[in-house]
């Protein structure tokens, strides 16, 4: 028999394309004419996509103001800039638009603004948030994060440490999913943020937290992905498949909601607080050095990934299913090279120490196997060397 479980997700998901016309109308059931803000960045606003939000917006109504210089994984300082923003506008709905830096800065500015205190205030949960009555909107353009369904984000402290904020009103109310919004997604971002959401839906699945909801949704994001990730590939224009990608990410979003995340996050975050590299490649690069360890090690735990690449279970499984994870970077031609070369036992060690330390002990406690001190220490000469 089943144990007891409960899953609540507060997102509301408007899928398809051209989704985004929707948009006014929703706003107006939420909050009426109110002023809007939209989080987002440079990249963003250069393809059309921010213009495109902005003229629907204003065409009904709305006044709208723009916030535009988020930068990959981003700092509090950006969080306290749009939290500025928000306060002194009096802004009533935030709308997060880009990949998951946007999306993030936009939900935590949204429940910072709410009070006083700047972005610090809140990390690892050190304090929890009062009520904002700023809706936040998530418009991703990516097929990654799942920010849009998630109450967690990420972000850099003052030290540049990878930090998060979590609150159970962090989600955004409403996510727009509109597959043509991420046709002009530069490959190399294409397969960075879609492995991101791969690894989200098989950490979820084959973590301690899995149930069978978690399970249901894994399963059906690690198929879409599976399955459309090299159509993308080779006809990055092709609609049907970007959505599906899409859909897949955000189905891998509601999984970690309550499934959590594992070793390659762990791994991930450290890398990318030592050395700056977007969290994306970051993950996928930790999950390729130790994925057959943790097939080899949690063989069990994989059943769910097994079934939903379409490969048969058995002893061979495991590590079918790592050649394919393997074969996908490869097809993405992923850039795994990290560092210059070889690195120093100084620089080794710091890397395994900032892999357990407090921002990232979650990730690690999660994993489906959890490593010694040797094995992450192995983990981290495979990287660098």
């Amino acid at each position: 028999m089943t144990a007891s479980l409960s899953y609540y997700s507060r997102t509301k998901i408007l899928f398809g394309e051209g989704v985004y016309l929707n948009l006014p109308s929703e706003i107006e059931k939420l909050i009426g004419k109110e002023k809007v803000l939209i989080v987002t960045d440079q990249g963003v606003k250069m393809v059309g996509i921010l213009d495109k939000i902005e003229n629907v917006l204003t065409e009904k109504g709305y006044t709208v103001d723009t916030y535009v210089d988020v930068k990959p994984d981003p700092s509090i300082i950006q969080i306290d800039e749009v939290a500025n923003i928000i306060r002194e506008n009096n802004i009533k709905c935030v709308i997060g638009l880009g990949g998951g830096s946007a999306m993030d800065v936009a939900k935590m500015a949204t429940l910072v603004s709410g009070d006083i205190h700047n972005t610090m205030h809140y990390a690892l949960m050190e304090n929890p948030f009062k009520t904002s009555e700023v809706v936040n909107i998530a418009i991703p353009t990516t097929s990654g994060t799942g920010a849009e369904v998630t109450s967690t984000v990420v972000f850099s402290d003052t030290e540049g440490r990878k930090v998060w904020g979590w609150d159970e009103n962090m989600a955004p109310t409403l996510a727009i999913l509109d597959p043509t919004f991420t046709v002009n997604l530069p490959i190399h971002l294409t397969v960075a943020t879609t492995l991101d959401a791969l690894i989200h839906a098989m950490e979820a699945v084959s973590g301690r937290r899995s149930n069978p909801i978690i399970e249901a949704l894994s399963y059906q994001s690690i198929r879409l992905i599976n399955e459309n990730f090299e159509k993308v590939l080779s006809n990055p224009h092709d609609l049907e498949a970007r959505g599906n990608l899409s859909l897949g990410a955000t189905l891998a979003g509601l999984a970690i909601e309550q499934g959590g995340t594992g070793l390659a996050h762990c791994i991930g975050h450290a890398l990318g607080t030592l050395e700056k590299i977007p969290h994306g490649r970051a993950v996928a690069i930790s999950l390729y050095k130790t994925i057959d360890w943790l097939v080899i090690n949690a063989s069990e735990s994989y059943k769910t990934v097994a079934q939903a690449m379409d490969i048969e279970w058995n002893a061979e499984a495991p590590l079918k299913i790592a050649a394919r994870y393997k074969q996908l970077v490869s097809v993405g031609q992923l850039d795994l090279l990290v560092g210059e070369g070889k690195v120093g036992e100084q620089q080794i060690n710091h890397f395994v120490q900032i892999m357990q330390d407090q921002e990232n002990q979650p990730m690690l406690q999660n994993s489906c196997a959890v490593p010694t001190i040797e094995d992450l220490n192995r983990f981290a000469k495979s990287i660098f060397n």
